[in-house]
């Protein structure tokens, strides 16, 4: 049967960019009879990273390939590699990608499809494995390799894995729970695993997000009759020596993608080798804390799941618990050089990591998503990465005809907080009122009043608070704004941060315009924090309170000031 191959859009895009030579791996998954590449690996000299590469992604994308960007020559020199697939493109030439199957010891030119991070994440669902387990043991790279073993021998083969929203038990040789061995797709429809996410798979619109089945790590404690009988009594030996000691928890916080026909009965494996990988990362860490490599004060690590725009897939990196994020700038360098991940916005901070669950009642993210394109055909330049939306009597706050500004620097501080700038809370209505008496801006009596605050105290409070450099744009009145579109196409172009315009009660969040220079028409997409309803999205949409605006929606007569917050360029 004739295999059917399609590429992740994300990495044509990435090599397409690419202007001197290189090599790299390709990953991806292979069913029944289609390979689906969904990640990319640039090889960098001197360094073997292979290995702890492919641990990072989810278990279930395996090696599958490489690829070649290189002068047309070199590329007909590749010999061929076994059971591996070949993507390469000459760069002295614009005739697109050509895609390799290796076929009795050659490569066989082949024809392949592109396939969308909506398509990818309507396909496969992620699998999140969470336990863990208590770890005690000398801290020398021999106990601890030792300490590893017995965990792999005696404690994951008592691994009960339980799906959440359900009573089904995932075991060796049975599961309980459940009687049909269906596939995973009509097993989340029969009890609503994912909610509206499922249903909109089910109506055959395509999913941005991915798609989320939890599973608990449970452990079986009661023995089995000849376990019983093999067990004996114990042989103690008593040393009296000085050592350090590591006493810790570890974190089982994994991954799986698997595609959403895959069976129950065929989970077990699956689950067991995702365990066995995020064991792996713990053991590498701590094997580096014995070498002396890591502090010994940061052999506790966490797991973090990243899914960086730019790769439609996730990445599982674990921290140190006690560590700037200073301290780990070469590693995310490294790790963007390695995906091909520009170098201008942070992708891998902690702040940056994945959020599978937010509380309903929090701040919508990106609620422009899905809002409906604009027709003023010009340059179309919107913020880049994620925002929160905050507006009027969040948090059970009547703030109404005076908090407006307010909701605007919340919703910038979020995009500074979730791009990873940023490590600390969006900071309150105290704290920014106490910012600026701080400053000797406000009087003492400001803090707790209902007072007005405009651009310039946001960008005072943004520079203090955050650290943030601004620029102020003083637009004499409304009917100026449209002398502003190329200014404001090039910071969402170069910095793609939201805009905070006006103050008191005429206070909105600009976060993107289409300018026509032909014409010299321009439209606004706006974000209105004087809203006072409830986190509903379709609400916010339906009635503009997140929309494209013309010229007439400001105030012609009044002036506005923008605060337009500059974003420095580093990982």
């Amino acid at each position: 049967m004739k295999l059917s191959v399609k590429i992740s859009e994300s990495i044509i895009k990435r090599l397409a960019n690419i202007t001197n030579s290189c090599c790299g791996k390709l990953y991806g998954i292979s069913t029944k009879d289609s390979l689906f590449i969904i990640s990319l690996q640039v090889d960098i000299a001197n360094t073997d990273t292979k290995s702890v590469f492919i641990d990072a992604l989810p278990t279930g994308i395996e090696l599958c390939g490489n690829f070649i960007i290189s002068t047309e020559a070199s590329i007909k020199k590749q010999p061929a590699v076994s059971k591996s697939v070949l993507l390469t493109h000459a760069i002295e030439n614009s005739d697109g990608f050509s895609f390799y199957i290796e076929r009795n010891g050659e490569y066989i030119e082949s024809n392949y499809d592109l396939i969308s991070e909506q398509e990818i994440n309507s396909t496969f669902l992620i699998i999140r494995l969470k336990g863990e387990i208590p770890l005690k043991c000398e801290l020398s790279m021999s106990q601890i390799k030792e300490a590893f073993q017995i965990i792999h021998k005696t404690v994951i083969p008592d691994f009960v894995y339980s799906i959440m929203k359900s009573n089904v038990f995932i075991l060796e040789n049975s599961n309980v729970g459940i009687e049909d061995d269906i596939g995973l797709l009509e097993f989340c429809e029969e009890y609503n695993n994912f909610g509206e996410s499922f249903n909109r798979v089910k109506n055959k619109i395509m999913n941005v997000k991915p798609r989320i089945l939890k599973i608990n790590i449970l452990q079986q404690l009661t023995k089995k009759s000849d376990d019983i009988l093999k067990e004996h009594a114990p042989i103690v030996i008593l040393e009296k020596y000085g050592s350090t000691v590591i006493d810790t928890i570890l974190q089982l916080d994994s991954l799986v993608m698997v595609h959403d026909w895959t069976k129950i009965s065929q989970l077990y494996d699956i689950l067991v080798n995702s365990s066995k990988k995020i064991l792996k990362l713990h053991e590498l860490k701590l094997l580096d804390v014995a070498e002396g490599k890591i502090n010994t004060k940061n052999s506790k690590h966490n797991v973090y799941h990243f899914y960086p725009e730019d790769c439609n897939h996730f990445i599982t990196l674990l921290y140190p618990e006690f560590v700037n994020e200073k301290d780990l700038k070469s590693y995310r360098e490294n790790l963007h050089r390695q995906l091909l991940i520009g170098s201008s916005r942070p992708c891998f901070r902690k702040s940056n990591k994945y959020i599978f669950d937010r509380n309903p009642n929090s701040p919508l993210i990106n609620p422009h998503e899905g809002v409906k394109n604009t027709d003023n055909g010009g340059t179309v330049a919107l913020v880049k990465g994620k925002y929160e939306y905050y507006h009027y009597c969040q948090n059970n706050m009547d703030d109404s005809g005076w908090g407006c500004a307010y909701r605007s620097l919340q919703t910038l501080a979020s995009w500074f907080k979730l791009q990873g700038f940023v490590d600390r809370d969006v900071p309150t209505y105290k704290e920014i009122q106490q910012c600026l008496v701080d400053i000797k801006d406000k009087p003492a009596n400001f803090v707790g009043s209902k007072q007005w605050i405009g651009s310039t105290e946001v960008n005072f409070v943004l520079n203090t608070l955050l650290g943030v450099q601004n620029k102020i744009l003083y637009v004499s009145s409304g009917a100026d704004m449209d002398s502003y579109g190329p200014e404001l196409v090039n910071h969402f172009q170069n910095h793609g941060s939201p805009i905070m315009i006006g103050g008191g009660v005429l206070a909105h969040t600009i976060l993107g315009v289409d300018y026509n220079q032909q014409t010299g028409t321009i439209k606004f997409l706006i974000l209105d924090p004087h809203y006072t309803g409830s986190e509903d999205i379709s609400i916010i949409q339906r009635k503009g309170w997140c929309g494209w605006k013309n010229l007439d929606f400001w105030n012609k007569t009044s002036y506005y000031n923008m605060c337009m917050p500059l974003v420095p360029r580093e990982v």
